[in-house]
């Protein structure tokens, strides 16, 4: 069901990231734990390929940052509202 579409790369443009780029924290620095944190922007760029595919997390494309980051992130930004302040803004962008 997901075979050629779920390889389909979705990734923000450089314009639409500078357009919700100061919704997401600046810090992209080392966790307690010693690893590097993800980027917000590939995140993003996942967490916007579920949206537009309507995929399960378990189908996420490999190239993206691990599933269990991607959705962590989700879940957080569903909660404090920055996901759809991402969504609103993206949909009043000029196409």
């Amino acid at each position: 069901m997901y075979g050629i579409e779920a390889q389909w790369k979705f990734a923000l443009s450089d314009e639409h990231w500078n357009f919700v780029e100061d919704l997401f924290e600046s810090d992209v620095s080392r966790t307690k734990r010693g690893r590097r944190r993800s980027d917000f922007r590939a995140i993003l760029n996942a967490v916007l390929w579920i949206e537009m595919t309507g995929a399960s997390w378990k189908h996420l494309p490999s190239h993206y940052p691990p599933t269990q980051t991607c959705y962590k992130r989700y879940i957080a930004w569903r909660q404090d509202g920055t996901l759809q302040k991402v969504l609103e803004r993206l949909g009043a962008t000029p196409q």
